[in-house]
């Protein structure tokens, strides 16, 4: 092979080498681009799934107990979470919160929810903005602190306030007693 041609294939190498090289970079640089843009739309994405997790536990805390001390209102939110945490009930706490009996149309069926306040018949607008100001703020507290302070419900998964009688507190281990509520495992 003569000289001229040996240089020319080597031109050509190189020169396929050096496109390889830019190409491989240009690649490398769109996954990366694209791996930080899918990283960004699951953190966004993530974000408002725990928005939307604390705007379900504030308004539980602020229909069933708005009008309790802190504690009582706190108490309210651990049972959110203790059944969000339960096999037996909804892993997510909007679907603790919104679980119900539904007719046909997908509209609860009165009083047969879990929290009474969502199928009561009763408009569920918030009415007292500081009142839901400090829903929002317990259920901030106790999303963030779930698991690692003490349970002031002891591990409750049932409540009732202390001037009715449910058919089913029998059934249960009263746990505690906080303000108007008492709690059952």
């Amino acid at each position: 092979m003569k000289l001229s041609t040996k240089l020319a294939l080597t031109a050509n190498v190189v020169a396929v080498a050096t496109m390889s090289y830019v190409l491989f970079n240009k690649v490398n640089e769109f996954n990366f681009e694209q791996n930080q843009a899918e990283m960004i739309a699951l953190e966004v994405a993530e974000t408002m799934r725990l928005n939307q997790e604390l705007e379900c536990l504030a308004t539980n805390i602020y229909h069933e107990a708005r009008n309790e001390g802190i504690t009582g209102q706190r108490a309210i939110a651990w049972v959110t979470m203790n059944r969000v945490k339960s096999p037996n009930y909804p892993d997510t706490i909007c679907g603790v919160v919104y679980q119900a009996v539904l007719n046909e149309d997908g509209i609860p069926l009165r009083d047969e929810c879990q929290f009474s306040w969502f199928c009561d018949g009763k408009s569920d607008e918030i009415q007292n903005q500081a009142a839901w100001n400090v829903a929002e703020q317990i259920a901030v507290e106790v999303m963030n602190s779930y698991g690692k302070e003490t349970d002031p419900t002891n591990g409750a998964f049932m409540y009732h306030a202390y001037y009715v009688q449910p058919y089913w507190a029998a059934s249960y281990e009263k746990t505690a007693r906080i303000d108007s509520h008492i709690f059952y495992n």
